[in-house]
């Protein structure tokens, strides 16, 4: 197993509070989940030179990966105070950094990074309608203008009945590939209904 992990896991444990969404608790099994060995992989053809940008940092624990394999040049957005502070005492337990995780909500204006990140984390809100969902991360992407956009979405092959993914936000590779139109587009399955509690795939666009 990732040594790494390892430690994040017992931190996290260690740290547990009733108040985290049940979601976080992923970061605490006995293995990551499957888009933190696919980010991995892809982020590990990059140069740590390279700027990232997180959208929904949650608790920091992809931050953490992305300090973890050399980044510096790191930041994230959180919309949820709480787990902004969650996520900066996180991070400056294992990195020694302050800060890192910003409290607000994306779109905002921000520096134009390499790599912008958004995985576990699905925002519709006051979006009822699968045009307008992918319009919101077309604008997504567009704000950062980033040279690699690593998204994970909820996949259209998911068809269970699920109040926390309707079905606007469940996204065919036809979907991406016809609203991010002349990029290069790699996709990678990371969760499978039934196995998770969703199905998801990781598009890699530049």
């Amino acid at each position: 197993m990732d040594e790494f992990y390892t430690l994040l896991k017992q931190y996290n444990s260690d740290n547990s509070n009733e108040a985290l969404p049940e979601w976080t608790k992923i970061y605490s099994e006995s293995t990551p989940p499957v888009y933190w060995t696919v980010l991995k992989n892809i982020l590990n053809n990059y140069s740590r030179n390279n700027s990232v940008f997180e959208i929904g940092a949650g608790a920091g624990d992809i931050l953490a990966l992305i300090l973890n394999l050399g980044f510096q040049n790191v930041v994230g957005i959180e919309k949820d105070l709480f787990l902004t502070g969650i996520a900066n005492k996180k991070l400056e337990h294992f990195f020694k950094r302050k800060a890192t995780v910003v409290h607000g909500k994306y779109p905002m204006s921000i520096s134009k990074p390499n790599i912008l990140i958004q995985v576990n984390c699905v925002y519709f809100e006051n979006i009822y309608s699968k045009e307008d969902y992918l319009i919101q991360l077309k604008s997504f992407y567009q704000n950062a203008s980033p040279d690699y956009f690593l998204l994970e979405v909820i996949d259209s092959s998911f068809i269970a009945e699920s109040k926390a993914f309707p079905n606007f936000v469940r996204l065919s590779e036809k979907n991406i590939q016809d609203t991010f139109t002349g990029k290069t587009i790699d996709s990678f399955k990371t969760y499978e209904y039934p196995i998770n509690t969703s199905s998801k795939r990781l598009y890699l666009i530049s």
